[in-house]
């Protein structure tokens, strides 16, 4: 599996990512956007808890949920450069979880983890994942 998520995020234009270390299923999900306009999501769990078991939730898992539209794709498109590649972040340390933002943009990559806009302090993940989540 993280071989294919490898690629997924290789060839994405834009992703969020959550990892929890210290929960009580400690992992990583998140969302994915491609160049080929899909939208993907996954979860990576380091061990199988008993709620996981009992709701038939899987340790691994990656999921097609959708094809963006071409006004789709450029809204994420138009935010990317106007909210993430020409702004600025700080990114502050987080222990025990993480949430991260990534992609490319112009063939540039972009990681900004744990990141909040200097000018209005907005979470750069929670900002990225509201506008994935109204294509979706």
């Amino acid at each position: 599996m993280q071989e294919k998520l490898d690629k997924l995020k290789e060839n994405s234009i834009l992703g969020v990512e959550v990892k929890a270390n210290l929960s009580i299923s400690p992992g990583i999900s998140g969302t994915i956007i491609t160049k080929d306009k899909k939208v993907y999501v996954y979860s990576l769990y380091y061990h199988m808890t008993p709620f996981m078991e009992k709701n038939n939730i899987s340790l691994e898992d990656i999921t097609l949920i959708k094809k963006l539209t071409d006004e789709e794709y450029d809204k994420l498109i138009s935010f990317i450069k106007e909210e993430i590649v020409n702004k600025e972040y700080v990114c502050r340390l987080v222990r025990d979880s993480s949430s991260s933002v990534f992609g490319s943009s112009e063939n540039k990559l972009f990681y900004y983890p744990n990141c909040y806009d200097i000018n209005t302090n907005e979470n750069l993940y929670d900002k990225t994942k509201k506008i994935i989540e109204e294509v979706k």
